[in-house]
């Protein structure tokens, strides 16, 4: 184990508390179950198939904090597992599942050191969005994890701005993070749904995003793309063509809201990093791991091996984040 580098900043992992579970499993949540397995927990919700199941580590709150010191981070910020984001629940379930994940992932943060809490909110109900946001501001989350699919909405649906102006207003940084409500076939085996599938998913959701000219109406608005931002790096002057060429139906700055975007690390090797800076910033780039899950074994290490400058390597191992998510 060595010690936690001064600064250094996870902003993407994932944790489910025991709280949460027990609470379903009392029967808290009339359309949440979950059911106890060899291989984890699984949890199923309307209209969407059983979860995979979850992994041990998942719910371990130990290990989350002794893995951040084993890796040299100082300060994690741990996020919900999306595949509980409850995006199909009706209004009053959507309420209470939210509120209870982010009750009970807060006071777990809360006694653990270096450890803070990013929320969930309900997205398929846009105005219970703006209200829970700013609940969870006062639980003490500092930003949200939010998923692409969500039933009935887009991430270019002027149903969300209330949501985007709220984020803006609390100084909440969104991360936008790719999920499926149905996996699509053709993405249901050969693990091609977390190896493409998400890449994909979430060039789609941020390139909505772009085109909807909200980055540029909130100008405080911090939006951070998971997964590196699939492939909206690589494709961003396809992204600009396309709005020059009349097909976006964007009225805004395209590059410009490109511009406004952040990105993390996961999913990227050292090379691909180096390009992200170069293409993006590196005041726009953060340290993310997607832990437990196992895409990112070495995460800092990756960063250190990226052949960036040492000031493009402290702001990416942690400057970036203190500054968006106003640690400092």
């Amino acid at each position: 184990m060595t010690a936690a580098l001064p600064g250094v900043v996870d902003i993407h992992l994932h944790f489910i508390p025991a709280e949460l579970v027990a609470r379903i499993e009392q029967g808290g949540f009339p359309n949440v179950g979950v059911v106890r397995r060899d291989a984890g927990l699984v949890f199923t919700f309307p209209g969407m198939a059983p979860s995979a199941p979850a992994q041990p580590a998942l719910l371990d709150l130990p290990q989350l904090a002794e893995r951040g010191a084993a890796e040299g981070i100082e300060l994690q910020l741990a996020s919900p597992w999306t595949d509980l984001l409850g995006y199909t629940l009706s209004e009053p379930e959507a309420v209470a599942w939210t509120r209870a994940y982010n009750e009970s992932l807060a006071a777990a943060c809360a006694g653990q050191a270096g450890l803070l809490p990013l929320a969930t909110i309900p997205l398929q109900h846009p105005g219970l969005a703006v209200s829970e946001l700013e609940a969870a501001s006062q639980l003490g989350c500092r930003g949200a994890m939010v998923g692409t699919d969500i039933p009935g909405v887009d991430f270019d649906s002027p149903q969300l701005g209330p949501v985007w102006e709220a984020a803006a207003k609390l100084r909440m940084p969104i991360i936008v993070h790719p999920t499926f409500l149905e996996v699509p076939l053709r993405l249901q085996s050969r693990g091609l749904k977390n190896a493409v599938g998400r890449a994909g998913e979430a060039t789609i959701a941020l390139t909505r995003l772009v085109y909807s000219g909200a980055l540029l109406r909130h100008p405080d608005l911090s939006v951070i793309a998971a997964l590196g931002g699939g492939g909206l790096a690589p494709l961003t002057r396809r992204i600009i063509r396309n709005h020059e060429l009349g097909w976006s139906g964007a009225d805004s700055d395209v590059a410009a809201s490109i511009g406004r975007l952040y990105f993390d690390t996961c999913g990227t090797d050292p090379a691909y990093l180096r390009f992200l800076v170069s293409r993006v910033g590196g005041e726009r780039v953060m340290l993310g791991s997607d832990y437990p899950f196992p895409w990112e074994p070495r995460p800092v290490h990756k960063v250190n091996q990226a052949g960036l400058t040492s000031a493009e390597t402290a702001a990416v191992l942690g400057g970036n984040a203190r500054r968006v998510f106003g640690f400092d």
